[in-house]
């Protein structure tokens, strides 16, 4: 009975680990010159990180729906993945910078 509960909590403090990792790296100072904001309505959904001036959306492993809106509305959605990020944050400040540098 109390194991599914310890699974629901373990799960959602991983999730939360994850979304501080990548709100740590989108602040770091190789993307300060870029306009960064958090928390962004776009049609149904709330996009958690969007550099506008860039039109792209950073996201924890969007669903294909949610992927599919934002570049159907003139977004580049770069998927960033939870164990990557954890494993590798470098390589994945290095693909958001070069997606905002439109390279």
């Amino acid at each position: 009975m109390f194991t599914g509960v310890f699974k629901d909590r373990s799960a959602k403090e991983r999730v939360a680990r994850e979304e501080q990792a990548l709100a740590e790296l989108l602040a770091a100072r190789e993307l300060r010159g870029f306009a960064l904001t958090r928390h962004c309505v776009i049609g149904p959904f709330v996009v958690e990180y969007l550099f506008a001036e860039q039109a792209l959306a950073v996201e924890l492993a969007p669903s294909e729906a949610r992927r599919k809106f934002l570049t159907d509305m003139g977004y580049a959605v770069l998927a960033v993945d939870p164990a990557e990020l954890t494993r590798h944050p470098r390589r994945v400040l290095t693909r958001v910078r070069t997606a905002l540098r439109g390279e």
